[in-house]
């Protein structure tokens, strides 16, 4: 009896202890290393966070320093996003920051949060600092400034120069434009029986019959002939054959009837090399310029050709 009393009474001492302490404490292992500890402003750096912690944890690094600015500057600036991956049981964070005032900047980090079944654990990051040292002399008077830049002076352009030269250049343009047009000028149209006798002087000028050429002699006046006959005469054309020319100007009568034959001679002596003689080549242009003076009376009768071939039938009369 006195073994079964004991051993409820050692049971009663035993038992409200064990109902205290359920499960063990959550063991958070955390450091930290700023690298490198000492820079200058602008000057990048990386904050190396660990933590070591169970199976099974969950860890909530933060996302970044407290941006909340100081005198209008923003002390510590994350570069980029956090790089976070795990080693087995440890979870390693990493943050590339930038600092920007001088002197012991804290990291302004959060905390890290690990939880577990319901328990959690935040390791602190509040000593996380950097120290950014400054660029200037430990002396300030010793500084000595550049001095003071001159003020921007604009160069004096002479405008009235470069106003006479653009004149010039577009008095240089107009004139040559003047003289382009002049050049390319419509000609003044030449009345085609002051054209005719201005070719017949020019073949006569040749001397063609001279230098025994009678044969080129004969052509080229009954050529001129026929540019005459197309300009002045309306339905005639230089590239008419003989007959039809002859269909369309309707010779008249007195010296115009000679006309056909002297075109069919031509004929022969362009197209069959046919021989004519200096003084058959000589009659023919007589013929050509009398036809040619002839067909112009008739056309134009006020010409001063017409007044003439008039006068002088008023005197033979």
């Amino acid at each position: 009896m006195s073994f079964v009393t004991l051993a409820l009474l050692l049971w009663q001492a035993i038992a409200p202890q064990a109902a205290q302490n359920p499960r063990a404490a959550l063991s958070v292992q955390m450091g930290y290393r700023v690298n490198p500890d000492t820079v200058i402003i602008g000057q990048p750096f990386n904050l190396f966070i660990k933590v070591l912690a169970p199976k099974g944890v969950r860890f909530e690094f933060p996302p970044g320093p407290d941006t909340t600015t100081g005198n209008g500057v923003r002390p510590i600036e994350l570069r980029g996003e956090k790089v976070v991956t795990m080693l087995g049981d440890t979870a390693v964070a990493l943050y590339h920051l930038v600092a920007w005032d001088i002197g012991t900047q804290p990291l302004r980090f959060p905390d890290v949060r690990v939880t577990f079944e319901g328990q959690e654990r935040r390791p602190t990051l509040g000593g996380a600092s950097v120290f950014v040292k400054s660029v200037l002399p430990a002396d300030t008077s010793l500084r000595i400034p550049k001095p003071a830049r001159p003020l921007i002076v604009l160069p004096v352009i002479n405008w009235l120069l470069w106003l006479g030269l653009l004149a010039a250049a577009i008095a240089v343009v107009l004139l040559w434009w003047a003289w382009r047009r002049w050049r390319n000028r419509p000609k003044r149209p030449v009345d085609p029986y002051a054209r005719a006798q201005q070719e017949f002087a020019r073949i006569d000028a040749r001397h063609l019959l001279e230098d025994g050429r009678r044969a080129e002699y004969f052509a080229a006046m009954v050529d001129v002939a026929r540019e005459y006959l197309a300009a002045r005469v309306p339905g005639v054309r230089r590239s008419d054959t003989t007959s039809e020319l002859l269909r369309t100007m309707k010779p008249g009568s007195g010296v115009e009837m000679d006309l056909a034959r002297l075109l069919e001679q031509a004929d022969l002596v362009k197209f069959a090399r046919a021989d004519v003689s200096i003084e058959e080549a000589r009659e023919a242009g007589r013929t050509l310029r009398a036809v040619i003076d002839h067909v112009e009376a008739r056309v134009n009768p006020e010409s001063g050709v017409a007044k003439r071939i008039a006068a002088a039938k008023e005197r033979a009369a």
